[in-house]
Order: structure tokens, then sequence, then C-alpha cells
């Protein structure tokens, strides 16, 4: 039996934000976002949004509204899928037992601090903001709300001032000294997020973002001016990750100057943190895979589908940290000796360790490279290095000479000499 959809009975929604811009100057960078507001007070503060909301857009008697009385950053309401407003619409059809639609306004406050629902509860990370911003959602049947769609992306960013009451309500709730608050849609933040990344030159972060928010069908390319190469394809994000050696010898600073190589590898590494960090905290998901010079030649050569099925050939990379082994002895000899370089771009930091060990003899046992793959995985190292010397019983020394190390011949990272060494300690940092 065929199925026959009627868009004048079918439920739909829509969403927007109330959007609270804080005074950077009275506000603690570091801060969290208040708790969620009581039932109570999330319930008088919906009359006011709704009133609010009534003025600047006419006539939504018709239309049911949802909104929850907690503020979120930006990256917990753009999401692939958009799961937040997903969850308030569903909450919404689920908050009457009778099939048939009946306008109303819920407001969910919580008087526990939290919201038992995960979709929806905040995060409160430290460091959100100046950006706040308040959910809610129309519901309604598909007809009324693609009309009001069409009102909301064409005056709500324009005209979407709240009242002076409402203003200083959402202050005094949320005990917060805020610049500016004003209503837009989910497409005006994205515009207003695509203006900020094209301002400073990350339109193709801003490509990958929106593949992954809208959960787009076809495969999206970018590699970046340093060489750094992403491909998003359904729900993943895949990446190539290069070790200084392999990014020298067959990546992408295969045909730079050797004097130039730890510069362009700190550019590139920079380039592969931010978008990986950025991705990720918009609920992208990178798949990294470590490169290897057959990849790095299929993919020379390879675009769209090809090039995907290739990365998933490859298992991607798992923990905090990446070991490169150089060379190991085969003798059995226990290390007496553990020689740590740290390997430094002066912007970023620590980009990797190198470690040599050496036996009583003073014979060469080992030469690592040690790689943090996420900011965890800094201290990871550290920690095992560290325990990897008391359980030899091994003296460790670490060398900071303000810089990659290289050989310029071998286009390769090498253990620091005395000559390198701007100061030696037994620390690691």
């Amino acid at each position: 039996m065929a199925t026959i959809s009627n868009p004048s009975t079918e439920l739909s929604h829509y969403a927007g934000v109330l959007a609270l811009e804080l005074d950077a100057e009275q506000s603690d960078p570091n801060g969290v976002p208040p708790a969620p507001l009581d039932v109570a007070t999330a319930t008088a503060l919906a009359g006011h949004l709704a009133k609010d909301l009534e003025r600047i857009l006419g006539h939504i008697d018709p239309l049911g509204l949802i909104l929850v009385g907690a503020l979120y950053d930006q990256t917990e309401i753009l999401r692939p899928g958009f799961p937040l407003t997903k969850a308030l619409a569903a909450l919404y059809k689920g908050s009457s037992p009778s099939p048939d639609f009946k306008p109303q306004l819920i407001a969910l406050g919580s008087d526990r601090g939290f919201f038992p629902v995960a979709a929806i509860n905040p995060l409160r990370r430290p460091g959100s903001g100046p950006l706040l911003l308040l959910p809610f959602c129309f519901v309604g049947q598909a007809n009324a709300i693609a009309d009001l769609a069409r009102i909301m992306e064409d005056i709500l960013l324009q005209s979407g001032e709240v009242s002076q009451a409402t203003r200083e309500a959402v202050q005094q709730m949320f005990n917060l000294t805020i610049l500016n608050v004003s209503f837009a849609t989910l497409s005006d933040l994205c515009a207003l997020l695509r203006v900020q990344l094209e301002s400073n030159e990350l339109l193709p972060l801003w490509r990958l973002l929106e593949h992954g928010w809208f959960e787009k069908d076809e495969i999206c390319t970018v590699t970046l001016e340093p060489g750094n190469y992403f491909i998003a394809e359904k729900d993943d994000v895949h990446t190539l990750f290069y070790t200084f050696d392999d990014w020298a010898q067959f990546g992408p600073g295969q045909d730079l100057p050797a004097t130039t190589l730890g510069s362009g590898y700190g550019r590139w590494t920079r380039a592969q943190r931010l978008y990986t960090l950025a991705l990720e905290l918009y609920g992208v998901h990178v798949r990294t895979v470590l490169a290897n010079p057959p990849l790095t030649a299929t993919l020379a050569g390879a675009e769209g589908a090809a090039a995907v099925a290739a990365l998933r050939e490859i298992p991607c990379l798992s923990g905090d940290f990446l070991v490169e082994a150089v060379f190991q002895n085969d003798s059995e000899n226990t290390e007496q000796q553990i020689l740590i370089t740290n390997q430094v771009d002066l912007e970023l930091g620590t980009l990797a360790y190198t470690v040599t060990s050496l036996d009583a003899a003073g014979k060469l046992l080992r030469l690592e490279h040690h790689y943090p793959l996420n900011p965890e995985g800094l201290k990871v190292i550290i920690d095992r290095l560290r325990q990897r010397g008391a359980e030899q019983g091994a003296q460790r020394r670490v060398l900071h000479p303000g810089q990659l190390v290289y050989s310029e011949t071998g286009r390769s990272l090498r253990a620091a000499a005395e000559t390198d060494v701007a100061v030696q300690t037994g620390k690691l940092h």
C-alpha cells in the first residue's frame, strides 16, 4: 500500500537562537557559562521571548515553541545534523500523548543544575564565549513552518533585537553583563562564522565544516598551501599525518630547500593542528592516518571516491602519541643513558621528542622520535619517558636547543649536540 504524504498535516520544525554577546572587559575569559535556569525562571524567560518573537515575526499563535533555559557555546549548536535543535523538536512532539497537534509554549528548566537528557545538557566549558546562545525551536504543520522559515531568514537577524524588558530579564536571570542580545537563525550563525573564517584566510576550513554540519553526500577535498590534505566523505574527514622525516623526504616538504625544512614543517604542523582541533571542536570526526610513500603517490593521482578508498585501507592513528623508531640495536643490554632532545617550534611549542639511549659502554641502543597526536599526548610522552628511565635505572638528560634540530643532508630529525643546546636540564617541559 502506498503512503500518501500530506504537507498540511505533517509536523516540521525550524530553529533559531537568542545570541548574547558578553562584555569581554567584564567577563572572565576562562569562566564557564552559568548553570541552566530553574523551571520557574525558564518559564518566565520563555514568556518574554515569545512576546518578542510575535512582535518581530508576526502571527505565530498556530505554531508551538520550545526553548531551553540554558546557554551554549557556538560549537554546541553548530554540529553535524544539528542534534540539539532536533532534540528540542523531539521533546516538543513527545510532550503530548494526543495525536492532534496543539500549539503550546514549552520552557525547559532544571532545578538540579543540569538536564537529564544528554542531547540538551550544556557542556559549560571554561573559556566559552564571548558569544553564548540560547536555542529555541518552532514546531508546526509543514506548510506553516516553511512560511515561517522564509520570514525568519529574511528579517530575524536584521530586526531581531529584543525588547528592553527582555534584555534586562536575560541579564538578571543569568547574572551576566551583556553588550548585545538579539535573535538569529542557524543559517545566520553559519554565515557569520563563514565571514569570520574567510577574513582570517580559513575559507577551506569553512568548506569542511559546512560539509559535516549539513551531512552532504558529495566528497569535498581540501589541500592547503603548506600541503595539508583533508578529504570529507559522509561522517568523516580523512587526513594525513607526517612525521618530520616523512614530510621532508616524500611528503609536502620534499621539494623545499634543506635550510627551510624547520620553518616549513612548523607551518604544516600549525595548519594541521588548527584544522584538526577546529573540526573536532565542532563535532566533525577526523580520521587521521599515517602517511607512507605508496599512499602519498596514490593520492597524488586519485580523486574523490578512489582517494577515500585508499585512505580507508590504512588503519587510523589512535592513542595520544606516535613513536617513530629510526634505529634499534638487537643487543639485550639495558639502557644506562637516555638523551632527550626537545624538538620545538617557537610558536607551537614541542613538536616531538627525539630520544637516544646508550648502554654502559656508550653504544647506541635506540633512536626514536615521539610525536604527540593531541594536546594530552605531550604529558603522556613525558610520563612514559620518566617511567622508562626509572625502570631501567638510566640517567636521563634533556636538551633544549630552542628549535627543530635536523640533518640537512639526511632531511631527518637528529639528536641535539652540545653546540645546538641553549639549555640543558634533567627535566621534561
